[in-house]
């Protein structure tokens, strides 16, 4: 139940007091929104559910709160939703990030300061590993990609993008592009080196390329049923545009294993990335993690 005023001999309704014993018990009334929300005074008491598939802000500004006042804040969308402070103060001892279905209460101290509760707070916090994207599966086929936006931000400094289940039924290479908010980074800044061999321990991967507008992570052979693969990422400094965008990748296959890595010559920051394949239709599964800073 939104925060109300009430007077001396007023009868409540019904309906109100199931909405105060929602509201007691941690429930109460949701506004549900679907792109970066600020506060406002009416959220008092209530639950601000965010669904969105990209990264979305919660802002929390001072002068619409009193002291004591709570707002209940969820995320059951797939992009990552950062509680912002604006003119508040926020203080937590848990991260202000909220992955999908991460929930926490606002709590404020005074009409300037608030501090976030997060649920299972000491775990996040203890977290080294974070899931950002839940495993999602992706289709690709000649220029035709599927992009993951939202999972790049600076709360941390490195990620783990991994790759299974990845199926092709023709001689493939799926692609690797930086995506920064809805844009394709296609520019030819790709530097990559590829080295990849077969069960012989031969090397029959492309030594790589520079100046390329794309950069490769994996090939697959002509089977559907030997060419399953795993591909695990890991690229460092996605939200610092001083440094290159630098990635590493391990690669393996029923028929092939190797090793892939690049660097992005020009200054970005990546919220992103966007696959695709070069022939055919190229399948799996795709989940991010964050490494916490220390």
């Amino acid at each position: 139940m939104a925060k109300q005023t009430f007077t001396t001999g007023q009868v409540l309704t019904a309906a109100q007091m199931t909405s105060l014993q929602q509201t007691a018990m941690g429930g109460g009334s949701t506004t549900a929104k679907t792109t970066s929300y600020v506060l406002v005074a009416a959220d008092a008491g209530t639950v601000v559910q965010m669904n969105a598939a990209g990264a979305t802000t919660i802002t929390v500004n001072t002068a619409l709160f009193s002291a004591g006042d709570t707002v209940q804040i969820q995320n059951v969308g797939a992009g990552v939703c950062t509680i912002t402070a604006g003119t508040a103060t926020v203080s937590t001892s848990a991260v202000l990030t909220l992955k999908q279905y991460d929930a926490g209460t606002l709590y404020f101290n005074t009409t300037s300061a608030a501090i976030f509760f997060a649920v299972d707070a000491a775990d996040a916090a203890a977290a080294a590993l974070v899931l950002i994207k839940a495993p999602t599966t992706f289709t690709t086929v000649t220029d035709t990609s599927t992009s993951f936006d939202g999972v790049f931000s600076s709360t941390y400094t490195n990620y783990i993008i991994y790759m299974e289940n990845v199926n092709s039924s023709t001689a493939s290479n799926l692609y690797f592009q930086w995506r920064v908010g809805a844009t394709t980074q296609t520019g030819a800044n790709y530097n990559y080196y590829n080295l990849l061999y077969n069960e012989a321990g031969t090397l029959i991967g492309s030594p790589g390329g520079s100046s390329q507008t794309q950069s490769v992570l994996m090939g697959l052979d002509t089977s559907a049923t030997t060419s399953v693969g795993r591909c695990v990422m890991y690229t460092s400094s996605p939200g610092n545009s001083s440094e290159r965008q630098n990635y590493n990748t391990l690669t393996n296959s029923q028929s092939y294993y190797g090793t892939t890595g690049g660097t992005y010559k020009a200054s970005i920051i990546p919220t992103g990335f966007i696959l695709s394949g070069s022939t055919g239709t190229i399948t799996g599964k795709v989940s991010v993690y964050g490494l916490a800073k220390a």
